[in-house]
């Protein structure tokens, strides 16, 4: 199966892989880069549903062969008084169908949270504040933050699985419109 991915980042693109491979489906992953005009730090829970579905179609698109686009989006979101960094996937295929799967979501730290509001991208303030290049690239804030207990890619991986839930041929009866 070929699955083209609406990202460049290793990060994404690995998750992505490990996540069909995790249920069974063999997919050699074909990168994309972000389409035009999703915003690098999207701001609410729309604004991250938005460019994780953005990515997946831009992805479906822009691979011929494909069978499924794969978007991947961390963003901020406001839930329980708190601002939140959470990862968003999306699946696309041929038929139109859209799947959605969410990973965990951490608490985004406060020196960060108005730069993160205006729009600058959390990983871009790690990387100036602990002075790690290409942190996105790599562990992600969340590797830094927890000592690489927790990673970015852990956070892309469970977000994709759960986006291929309704995909699992054992579930069709259960997803079916």
């Amino acid at each position: 199966m070929i699955v083209a991915a609406g990202t460049k980042n290793p990060n994404k693109i690995k998750a992505v892989k490990d996540a069909y491979r995790l249920f069974g489906f063999p997919a050699e992953v074909v990168p994309v880069g972000r389409p035009a005009g999703t915003p690098p730090q999207p701001v609410g829970l729309e604004e991250v549903v938005k460019g994780a579905v953005a990515r997946a179609k831009a992805a479906l698109e822009a691979v011929p062969g494909a069978e499924h686009g794969v978007g991947v989006e961390a963003g901020a979101v406001h839930a329980g008084g708190a601002h939140l960094d959470i990862t968003v996937a999306a699946i696309a295929d041929r038929g139109g169908a859209v799947t959605l799967g969410f990973g965990p979501a951490f608490q985004i730290p406060t020196a960060f949270l108005p730069d993160v509001l205006k729009g600058v991208e959390l990983g871009e303030l790690a990387e100036r504040y602990f002075k790690k290049p290409s942190v996105g690239y790599r562990e992600g804030i969340i590797g830094v933050l927890t000592g690489r207990r927790v990673t970015r890619y852990q956070l892309n991986l469970a977000a994709v699985a759960m986006a291929l839930v309704p995909r699992l041929p054992k579930n069709a009866k259960l997803y079916r419109t």
